[in-house]
């Protein structure tokens, strides 16, 4: 009787520690696919509006309003846009890079990025975005 009772602990307490081990990688991919989503969205905004013509601190502003409560407040520094006036190809790009902890999903720089690209109606030039999100 004794040792069918260590046996019937035993595997109760693998199974508790499977269910855990599950629930840790659900919630985890969870997390990144979230993240991911959010800079999704933030990332087609900020390219429709800089191929608008917008200025920066207009799209930071607009930024904060579509990131919601995942990411801490986007600030003017956060955002960096170059324009190439050498390249005449119509074209806006956007990234944004987001820095998340230590993580089984990530490669090893750990970070998510999206990118979107648009054709640019303010001018003829090339620009480059690049956003650095930081999630709270």
């Amino acid at each position: 009787m004794r040792k069918a009772l260590i046996d019937q602990m035993l595997l109760w307490i693998v199974l508790f520690v499977a269910f855990v081990t599950v629930f840790y990688v659900i919630l985890n991919y969870y997390n990144v696919i979230r993240a991911k989503d959010k800079s999704d969205s933030i990332v087609n905004y900020g390219v429709r509006m800089k191929a608008l013509g917008r200025s920066d601190s207009s799209i930071v502003a607009g930024l904060n309003d579509v990131k919601g409560s995942y990411f801490d407040t986007i600030v003017d520094d956060d955002l960096n846009c170059v324009e190439d006036n050498t390249t005449a190809d119509y074209q806006v790009i956007f990234t944004s890079n987001i820095s998340i902890g230590s993580n089984m999903f990530l490669n090893q720089n750990e970070n998510i990025t999206s990118q979107a690209a648009a054709f640019n109606e303010a001018s003829s030039f090339h620009i480059d975005c690049n956003l650095n999100l930081r999630p709270q």
